[in-house]
């Protein structure tokens, strides 16, 4: 679809409402719709502005967005760009902006005394990242990398988890379940002798290996009872002034989390804060 026909209407009379009408009866398919959305940014409106994201359904305009501009965590995030897409859209920033939430959130851990813990892994791209922007293998505490490695657990995972959008778990499940992943991830850090990959199904497996004290936690299990089953075992151990990230809250197709979390949290006295990237922050007040 050429972006002519934004440069002029067709007809003299015709509104910008009928125009966005007419323009999107010529679009069909997601995929043709997504790159037309993708160039239209590209092309049109940064023509208009000197800076944007735009990345994991998230744009933003004349914002700094400075971290892009980091060259330690801009040849981390290049390293694992294109490891995964992460929406229809795939555009050109994708996670960048999560991943630097995390970075900042286990800069802010650093000086305090305990370990890190992902529940949630995946293909270890954010755990990878989030070390190499703090040298991790020169720390004197392990990072504790917790998953199936298999998908979800039936245990604690179902279709009703994701109102309006019931397949979810199928097509999710398919993806976190493919052969050897554990075995990529489990080598991908064997070289870090101070990084724990642990298989099983989150929370049964604390029983098997947990820390006494946590001073970073990331959650993202895509599962309202495995995250809060998790949180039931990790929360009292996460240290004062401790940072825990929630990947998935801010997402409405997760708002289950949300409503599960913020339960939670509020009979404890705390508030977890949305972030436009669809995380979850959150800090442990001191005692």
């Amino acid at each position: 679809m050429p972006l002519s026909i934004l440069r002029k209407k067709s007809n003299p009379d015709e509104d910008e409402g009928s125009l966005l009408e007419s323009l999107f009866a010529r679009l069909h398919g997601e995929k043709v719709i997504t790159g037309f959305f993708n160039r239209f940014i590209e092309h049109v409106l940064m023509k208009m502005h000197s800076r944007y994201f735009w990345g994991d359904r998230l744009l933003t305009i004349d914002k700094s967005a400075g971290f892009m501009d980091d060259p330690k965590f801009s040849a981390a995030y290049q390293a694992i760009r294109g490891s995964h897409i992460y929406d229809a859209y795939d555009s050109p920033h994708t996670v960048a902006w999560r991943l630097h939430t995390l970075a900042w959130a286990v800069r802010q851990a650093l000086p305090l005394p305990g370990d890190f813990v992902e529940c949630g892994v995946f293909k270890g791209d954010f755990a990878w990242v989030v070390m190499q922007m703090t040298d991790f293998t020169s720390q004197k505490r392990s990072f504790y990398l917790y998953d199936t490695f298999a998908g979800f657990s039936p245990k604690y995972s179902s279709s009703e988890d994701y109102e309006g959008n019931p397949g979810f778990l199928d097509f999710a499940h398919k993806a976190y379940s493919v052969d050897g992943l554990y075995e990529s991830v489990r080598d991908r850090f064997a070289p870090m002798a101070n990084v724990k990959v642990v298989r099983g199904v989150v929370p049964d497996v604390f029983a098997e290996a947990v820390p006494e004290r946590i001073a970073f936690l990331h959650i993202d299990l895509n599962s309202p009872a495995a995250e809060v089953g998790a949180l039931n075992v990790l929360f009292d151990r996460v240290v004062p002034g401790g940072v825990i990230v929630f990947d998935d809250y801010g997402w409405y197709q997760f708002r289950k989390q949300k409503i599960a979390e913020d339960a939670f949290m509020r009979e404890r006295g705390y508030e977890i804060m949305e972030l436009p990237t669809g995380q979850g922050l959150m800090i442990k007040r001191p005692q």
